[in-house]
């Protein structure tokens, strides 16, 4: 049977001319016979709710109103009522129905639903029950949440939304990961520019950077900026960015990585901080640096035993109390001062 068809009967049983040959879409549901806790498998709770508010009653009017829903929902979602993606949406139709009917919409919803999904309906329960206990769990942590670093905050959320869904969690929360997918990509692709813009000043490749994250993340970009210094080392990743820094004095490239910081939102105790930080790192760069130079001069003259006794002295007269680490990671093939330097950065 098509789904048209399907449609059509659904209409012919929910009116009149059904009830002509004995059915009637109110059958399943005799006073005092359907409760929320009904479509549920906890008969402890259907118990409870049943001596506490009694069955869900509806008034005679809302068959009508209850037969439209059932037609409509079948109409738009029939064909794909196994997605879990179309299920979630019942949350907002239940909600529109609670707004529309407050004393009898858990009723009115309910039978409209096992009218229209007889097969699927429990099915639907059970998540929209899911989807609560996961909003339940948002309020819950929402100071938590608020104090987390955006990426942070969002593998939390997809870690419980895994946790009660599973591998439909994928599935209910696609539109969103779409849209996560369109702005990284948004972004990485202004990075990309950004990265080979030479004609760009340090301050206007800050401010495209900066403006290409706000376009896409929102107000919640400046988020970004302190999980572990996201932003800014992008920004100091960028080759145009360290072709200016290599060009300057250092002191007036200390100057400018300070200015950056703080143009990012970091406070004047911190930018002191990790100056002190550039400072040492620039001190381990020049011994590095003035290490390998030495060390290669040592590979032109000498070989064997000879070399690897100087080389060990030569390790020990830079680095000291690394030189046994600087030692196995030449060994594994790993020179630590032939990685780029990133002003900024490392």
């Amino acid at each position: 049977m098509t789904f048209q068809w399907i449609v059509v009967v659904l209409v012919f049983l929910v009116t009149g001319a059904g009830a002509l040959y004995g059915f009637s879409p109110d059958s399943r549901f005799e006073e005092g016979a359907l409760t929320a806790a009904d479509m549920t498998p906890d008969r402890q709770a259907h118990d409870r709710q049943r001596s506490e508010r009694g069955g869900l009653l509806v008034p005679d009017w809302s068959g009508r109103v209850i037969d439209e829903l059932a037609v409509d929902w079948l109409e738009r979602y029939g064909e794909t009522i196994q997605d879990p993606a179309v299920q979630a949406r019942f949350a907002g139709l239940r909600k529109d129905v609670l707004l529309a009917y407050p004393d009898q919409g858990e009723g009115i919803f309910l039978r409209a639903l096992w009218l229209a999904f007889p097969s699927f309906a429990q099915e639907i329960l059970t998540l929209l029950a899911r989807l609560e206990e996961y909003q339940q769990w948002l309020l819950d942590n929402d100071l938590q949440l608020r104090d987390m670093p955006v990426l942070t905050r969002e593998g939390a959320k997809w870690q419980k939304r895994l946790q009660l869904f599973g591998p439909d969690a994928e599935l209910i929360w696609a539109d969103e990961k779409l849209v996560w997918a369109e702005r990284k990509q948004a972004v990485q692709q202004t990075m990309e520019a950004l990265n080979q813009a030479s004609e760009y000043s340090l301050d206007e490749t800050l401010f495209q950077l900066q403006a290409a994250i706000a376009e896409n993340y929102g107000s919640s970009w400046q988020g970004l900026v302190m999980d572990n210094g996201v932003v800014a080392n992008v920004f100091f990743g960028f080759e145009s960015v360290q072709s200016r820094l290599r060009a300057l004095p250092q002191d007036q490239r200390q100057q400018q990585i300070n200015r950056v910081r703080s143009s990012l939102g970091y406070s004047d105790e911190q930018v002191r901080r990790l100056a002190e930080r550039d400072q040492r790192r620039n001190q381990r760069w020049e011994n590095g640096l003035a290490y390998m130079e030495a060390r290669a001069a040592l590979t032109q003259s000498l070989t064997g035993n000879e070399l690897a006794t100087a080389l060990s002295d030569l390790q020990t007269d830079y680095f000291r109390h690394e030189a046994v680490t600087i030692a196995q990671e030449e060994a594994d093939g790993f020179f630590r001062y032939r990685r780029p330097r990133y002003f900024g950065r490392n």
